[in-house]
């Protein structure tokens, strides 16, 4: 079974394809994730800087809300097309902004238009997989775009120290074009036509509420996009407050991230074929929930000391990750666009209420370690949804 699978998944062009474009978005998306915080600090000159995340998410909230619809009367390559060339636009711009209200604008709204292009690549990713094999195609998908993700702290520091923002803008425009150029030359033609199923919002919102199933994956997802939203948000400016340079931030976050790159695909096939996902699901969770209180207690500046504990915190979160998805999508098929959409707002929901959360907490307590505290709440309650989650069966 494993054999004619890798097979298949060899001679499948398209597969390779997304896969590559998975690479590339990896590495555009790591670029700015953890220094996008620090251009918002530099605009307004405080940590406190929800305010911004808040209003993006929400309204990424609504772009996703209405995704389905779009995907419908345009498709999934032109739909994915058109959305890469706005994003090489907004980029090209920001290029030439200063560091300033209008340029946190339009950053807003690349991250805005960065999480529907996230959504586009699931669903068309949801295309070729059948849930025998869901897991592996999610876990090798998730692998290559995390082997993107990998190289981009280290270039990311690189180029803002040396060329600023706007060094950085010009080199994720450039990975956007050849985004572009890919889709628009090879994968125009993706498999299948979406079927018309339009759900409201409230209707999308109730098929979750009545099945437990989707029900509790959601809430696991929420929980992990929270603590994405910390360690993305305030993990950066907490280890410059410490007095670690940017050179160490980098080399941290890049060991960091390994752990994507190598537990996702065994995970993935594991719950294909052996124990299905919710064991993986609470070992992930029991990872993260001991990683974070070990971040709050001790209070150290040491470069292997933070290395090795969001090492070890990202293995759980590889594990959760690749296992959320897994399950997710064996409970749905590709012509449920309305269901993918509302699955992956938990992004857009764990950063507004991650935002608003530890925005207050920071008014109530201005001491920095309160995030641990909030995070370490969220986590433990997230092992509910995994400990009465019906697991699904292996497949072989």
């Amino acid at each position: 079974m494993t054999q004619r699978f890798y097979a298949k998944y060899l001679n499948n062009r398209t597969i390779h394809l997304i896969t590559f474009l998975g690479f590339i978005f990896g590495f555009s998306a790591a670029l700015l994730t953890y220094v996008t915080s620090t251009y918002f600090k530099q605009v307004i000159n405080s940590d406190n800087i929800a305010i911004f995340y808040v209003i993006t998410f929400a309204l990424t909230l609504v772009a996703l809300f209405n995704l389905d619809r779009l995907i419908e009367g345009f498709g999934r390559a032109r739909t994915l097309m058109s959305l890469l060339f706005i994003q090489v636009g907004i980029l090209f711009y920001l290029q030439f902004i200063p560091i300033s209200i209008g340029g946190a604008l339009f950053l807003m709204l690349y991250i805005l238009i960065f999480s529907v292009i996230a959504v586009v690549f699931d669903i068309v990713l949801e295309a070729y997989s059948k849930d025998g094999n869901t897991g592996r195609i999610r876990g090798i998908f998730l692998s290559v775009w995390n082997l993107g993700f990998l190289i981009g702290p280290l270039c990311s520091v690189y180029l803002l120290e040396h060329f600023g923002f706007g060094g950085i803008f010009f080199v994720v425009m450039v990975l956007y074009v050849v985004m572009f150029l890919t889709v628009f030359m090879a994968l125009n033609d993706i498999k299948g036509h979406i079927k018309k199923r339009s759900l409201s919002t409230k209707q999308t919102v109730n098929l979750f509420h009545k099945n437990t199933a989707l029900f509790k994956i959601y809430w696991i997802s929420f929980t992990l996009r929270f603590f994405y939203v910390i360690m993305t948000i305030f993990i950066p400016l907490y280890l410059r407050d410490i007095g670690l340079a940017w050179e160490d931030i980098g080399i941290i976050f890049t060991i960091m991230l390994l752990p994507f790159v190598f537990v996702e695909y065994p995970a993935g096939y594991l719950a294909d074929t052996k124990f299905g996902e919710k064991e993986m699901l609470f070992l992930g969770m029991f990872i993260l929930i001991i990683s974070v209180w070990v971040m709050f207690v001790i209070d150290s500046t040491s470069l292997v000391f933070w290395t090795s504990i969001f090492f070890i915190s990202r293995i759980g979160a590889a594990l959760i990750e690749s296992m959320q998805d897994s399950y997710f999508y064996k409970q749905i098929n590709d012509n449920d666009v309305a269901l993918i959409n509302f699955f992956r707002s938990t992004r857009a929901v764990g950063y507004i209420v991650a935002s608003l959360l530890t925005g207050v907490a920071l008014l109530l307590v201005s001491d920095i370690h309160i995030i641990f505290i909030v995070l370490i709440i969220i986590l433990v309650i997230g092992l509910y949804p995994i400990i009465t989650l019906r697991d699904t069966n292996p497949q072989g």
